[in-house]
């Protein structure tokens, strides 16, 4: 029985943590009325230069070391690209769609470049294991709840869930939080009692940047051992749930746990007696996540909580 809660409460933990880290990305751009399509791209910059810490480090630095290591820089890198992103949308007034196309084609193709200028070869092997907390201590031996979260899960997951629970405060229970929100409802308003909608917006960038970048590399740490400059789409569910929850904070939870109990299915249908014994084809599995998506996005009502000027340029010269 402790077999299978570990596979699928651990495994749903794999695919719930990066989702709702990517998530949170998203809605701290989009609340400050950045269009942030690029989630995807970060993720993959974040993932590639996290990882490759690892493989370059991995003899000379110890586990926890190493780790921190890597999730700083996978967050340096993430906030990079964000701010590239939001130079193009708040400076350059840029169109925020075409700007994120840009990264999220210009950024996997960059970590390949480097890739192959580095190993010679446009993927690299990694190891992730020895960053798996075995048990936490008294928590891991409560009953269903311990072996589901406190036994054998990276130590990412917790890492992750400390930063999502800061981060909520911020935005929702701080003064800044409360400004930052403002410049994605009413950016004129904002600005007329002495808000700097950019500074804001650029703030924004900068975390959701951040939380993209550990956010891929939490996904590529957690479900491989090869980077192969992709996050299979997993920025792109990211955002169909920050719709799906309507730009709320539990609702992205809630979302990140349906695509990860999906995710679950995807991966280990073979294992399980049920699905393995249905004449389904294999492949039918692994688009399920993808499928739920297009699913999702037809029947979820109009976004009637999402910013009111999110993706608009805001031009100070024309308050």
């Amino acid at each position: 029985m402790n077999a299978w809660i570990r596979l699928i409460g651990g495994g749903i933990l794999l695919f719930f943590m990066p989702l709702t880290i990517g998530g949170i990305a998203d809605l701290f751009a989009e609340r400050s009325g950045v269009l942030c399509m690029c989630v995807e791209g970060i993720m993959v910059g974040g993932a590639f230069f996290g990882v490759l810490m690892i493989r370059l480090f991995a003899e000379t630095m110890g586990v926890w070391p190493l780790l921190a290591l890597s999730i700083v820089v996978s967050m340096i890198a993430g906030l990079v690209i964000g701010l590239l992103h939001g130079f193009a949308a708040i400076h350059l007034k840029a169109e925020q769609n075409i700007s994120s196309t840009a990264i999220n084609n210009f950024v996997p193709a960059l970590t390949m470049l480097i890739s192959k200028s580095v190993f010679g070869t446009d993927n690299f092997t990694y190891s992730s294991n020895k960053f798996i907390i075995p048990k936490v201590p008294v928590l891991g031996d409560i009953p269903v709840i311990g072996p589901l979260f406190f036994q054998g899960a990276y130590a990412t997951t917790y890492i992750g869930i400390v930063l999502v629970i800061i981060l909520w405060f911020i935005l929702y229970k701080t003064r800044f939080g409360l400004q930052l929100r403002s410049t994605g409802e009413n950016p004129q308003a904002s600005d007329s009692v002495g808000i700097s909608v950019y500074q804001m917006r650029y703030a924004a960038m900068a975390i959701a940047g951040a939380m993209a970048g550990l956010a891929g590399f939490t996904y590529i740490l957690t479900t491989s051992y090869v980077f192969m400059g992709s996050v299979y789409g997993y920025g792109f569910l990211a955002l169909s749930i920050v719709s799906l929850g309507q730009w709320k904070p539990s609702g992205i939870m809630l979302g990140a746990l349906l695509f990860g109990a999906i995710g679950v299915i995807s991966s280990t249908y073979s294992v399980i007696p049920v699905l393995q014994n249905l004449p389904i084809p294999g492949v039918f599995y692994s688009m399920l996540p993808y499928i739920i998506t297009l699913i999702v996005v037809a029947v979820t009502p109009n976004a009637h909580n999402a910013p009111a000027v999110c993706g608009e340029p805001y031009d100070k010269s024309k308050r």
